[in-house]
């Protein structure tokens, strides 16, 4: 059965239930990683936690005023019309009951004046709608990049632990349910303490990023490159067995023997070494992380610098 968030979701809440456990977020959070297979993502530090989630409240209370004001002006522009439209019908009928010049002139100018009132109440409620609709556009737009924000390592550009569980779940899902393919490829700088040790942690996070920018530039659109923790890096590449994987990873050795980091006028060379593993059919993310990773330590064990396929 395809493993999609819903049926996940459903499955979990059905186990508490089965289980008599209370519904609590912590534990339907268990459940549903239990259930998925994927790795439970670190929980940040309360305050991290708090600062990462302010921009979302503050947006959140502008979108409850903004929803407010609209709601407001709405019902106003419905008052006034109501209103006037009364007026103006009591006017018409008054035309058409009326013999006198000076009365149907009179009138006239009454529904006039009317008409044009009914014209500018909607034309100033437009022009407030419009403003509103560009505040509402506006703020989903920040709200689409505070949310990639949150799925983002802040250092390097790559997806976070949190992005690697949601992207791995649909791309597995994906896979089942079309008989595609789908590789992991787990990728480790060797000997990246060293790095640190005789130029600086300033070089070591350069070349962090130095290292996700060609894995970048070998990537295509459809792939997804995270940052797992430290200088361990997860590729997924839909769509790819293993012989497509090791071709993208012999292109990045390549790059990476042909394109040393330059730091301070110092030219640092570094290598990886990368573990692969394609989908079974009746495999889950954990167990394709694991692999994968299985192979990764094999490739550090038999030297460094090697890529690794999974059996």
């Amino acid at each position: 059965m395809v493993q999609t968030p819903n049926v996940i979701a459903l499955a979990a809440m059905q186990r508490l239930k089965e289980t008599g456990e209370p519904p609590t977020p912590e534990n339907y959070e268990r459940a549903y990683y239990a259930i998925s297979g994927l790795p439970v993502p670190a929980r940040p530090a309360p305050e991290a936690q708090a600062a990462s989630l302010a921009p979302c409240a503050e947006l959140m209370t502008v979108l409850r005023e903004l929803l407010r004001e609209v709601t407001d002006k709405t019902e106003h522009l419905a008052k006034d019309l109501g209103e006037k439209n009364r007026d103006l019908a009591d006017n018409v009928d008054g035309l058409r009951g009326s013999r006198d010049k000076s009365e149907i002139l009179r009138l006239l100018a009454a529904v006039v004046s009317q008409a044009s009132g009914i014209q500018s109440t909607v034309e100033a409620s437009h022009h407030d709608l419009v403003e509103t609709r560009q505040a509402l556009v506006a703020m989903q737009e920040e709200l689409a990049e505070t949310r990639q924000l949150l799925n983002e390592d802040a250092l390097t550009g790559a997806l976070n632990r949190r992005g690697l569980d949601q992207t791995l779940v649909r791309e597995i899902a994906r896979a089942q349910r079309n008989g595609g393919k789908l590789t992991l490829a787990m990728a480790d700088l060797d000997h990246f303490k060293s790095i640190n040790d005789e130029y600086g942690h300033e070089a070591g996070d350069q070349m962090l990023v130095h290292f996700t920018m060609l894995m970048k530039s070998v990537m295509r659109k459809s792939d997804a490159l995270v940052r797992f923790g430290g200088e361990e890096f997860t590729l997924i590449l839909p769509e790819t067995d293993s012989r497509g994987a090791i071709f993208v990873l012999g292109r990045l050795q390549q790059l990476m023997a042909s394109t040393p980091l330059v730091y301070e006028g110092r030219r640092i060379q570094a290598t990886f070494s990368a573990g692969v593993a394609t989908l079974r059919a009746d495999e889950n993310g954990h167990a394709l992380l694991r692999r994968a990773d299985e192979a990764l330590y094999g490739a550090k064990d038999s030297g460094r610098n090697i890529i690794r396929v999974a059996p």
